[in-house]
Order: structure tokens, then sequence, then C-alpha cells
């Protein structure tokens, strides 16, 4: 059975219960042996692979807003968790929340540049 189709990003929650994976850019789950697969009601939209599960939800990017949010299963709501400083790029990759929920890990894009090179006689 083929449970994820964006980003191809599937992960089990904490207590094993569940599958977490996207589809059409909303929040599905199923259980680990394949049975009572689900959207989760309320889920908000998520940007590719840019959100992790913990057991009371899921934490994710939203991108449009320059935020990280928290959606709550139990309470079908989203809050915003913390607005970042700089613009997070598409590109630069997902977050991960610590065992014990203390911490939130994610990417900043802080410089970016590059160089225009010329090349001569180059046949």
């Amino acid at each position: 059975m083929r449970v994820a189709d964006d980003g191809d990003r599937a992960i089990e929650s904490p207590d094993g219960l569940w599958v977490y994976f996207a589809r059409q850019n909303r929040l599905w789950r199923v259980k680990p042996d394949g049975a009572g697969e689900e959207q989760v009601t309320g889920s908000p939209l998520l940007a590719g692979d840019k959100w992790t599960p913990v057991l009371s939800g899921i934490y994710f990017f939203s991108l449009e807003k320059c935020e990280i949010s928290f959606f709550d299963f139990l309470a079908e709501k989203t809050r915003t968790i913390y607005k970042m400083e700089k613009p997070q790029p598409g590109y630069a990759g997902s977050l991960s929340v610590s065992g014990d929920g203390r911490w939130l890990l994610f990417p900043q894009l802080d410089e970016q540049s590059s160089d225009i090179m010329m090349v001569e006689n180059w046949r």
C-alpha cells in the first residue's frame, strides 16, 4: 500500500498507534497495519515535508505567514508557536521536536549568495 504522495513522507506517531502522511497538502493517518486510513479532521494545509507529529498534534511551517504553528488533534485548532525572523525557503529542510517536547529545531537560512564567473578561451 502506498500512503504518501506529497513528498513521500510517512511518519509513525511517537506512541506507535498511527502513521501520518500528507495527501494533497492535508494530513492523513493510517494504522501501522494499513487499516483505518482517514484524513485528520480540521488539519491545516501542509507544505510538503515541513511538519512533524507529536502525541497531541503536529508542528508545521506556515510558509506564507513565516511562522511555525501547532495543530492540536483533540481541539482541532491551530496556534502560532513562533514567528520566524527570516523567510523559510521551500528547500531548506524540515523541523524536529525533542523526545521530551522541550525543544523545537528548525533550519534558518541567514545568507545566500552566488558568483558569476566569466571563462575566456574555453574551446
